[in-house]
């Protein structure tokens, strides 16, 4: 009996080295441990960075590409709205000289011909028609935005007159034009076509000549 009591005391006394032996080595893996999820985390740290990074460069282009479409969009509202303005030009520039030519017969016209006392009726209702031609032209052409350019009296403008001749006088000042030889139009306040014109040159003033020296007075 003595014995087995002996033998259950060393059994027990063998256990503890084992189990001091477990706890050191759990002891000694601790530090292992939680240096790897230390690891981990800063890991996982830097590719969170990364990631936000890679968001924020992201954002910036939707940001960037956002505007260039917002700016492409009224480009495009900007061009169709001009093009519609003057898609009409073609056909406004065709029927100009027919406007013109009915101006020029009416000018014809009204200049008394030689022998004639006086324009009959019927010329006088020809002269009424055509130019109530010319108004309904001209009226239709103001509802496309068709606009004379004026001319006569006016400075010379380079940009809306065409000049086909310089006349020297000393009734208008420099560069005033003086007749008008084809009207100009602007469509949209956009030149059609220029006015051809004909433009004053100041005459300049010869002074008297000095008497030449032994000229007998």
């Amino acid at each position: 009996m003595k014995n087995n009591k002996e033998d259950i005391e060393v059994k027990e006394e063998g256990k503890e080295p084992s189990e001091a032996a477990e706890d050191a080595k759990e002891a000694a893996e601790e530090p292992f441990i939680a240096s790897d999820q230390t690891g981990e985390i800063e890991s996982l740290k830097s590719e969170i960075e990364k990631k936000s990074q890679q968001a924020k460069e992201n954002h910036d282009k939707y940001v960037r590409l956002y505007a260039e479409f917002e700016n492409y969009k009224k480009r495009i509202v900007k061009e169709q709205a001009e093009f519609l303005k003057f898609s009409n030009e073609r056909l406004i520039k065709d029927i100009l000289p027919v406007i013109d030519n009915l101006e020029r017969a009416v000018e014809h016209a009204k200049e008394p011909s030689e022998g004639s006392k006086g324009e009959s009726q019927d010329i006088k209702g020809l002269f009424a028609g055509i130019e109530l031609t010319i108004k309904q032209f001209k009226d239709m052409l103001g509802s496309l935005g068709v606009e004379e350019v004026k001319s006569v009296g006016e400075p010379f403008d380079p940009t809306r007159h065409e000049a086909v001749s310089h006349i020297e006088t000393d009734e208008y000042d420099n560069n005033i034009i003086i007749n008008e030889f084809q009207k100009g139009y602007l469509l949209n306040n956009r030149i059609l076509r220029p006015a051809m014109v004909s433009v004053a040159k100041r005459l300049e003033k010869k002074e008297d000549a000095a008497p030449e020296q032994g000229e007998e007075k």
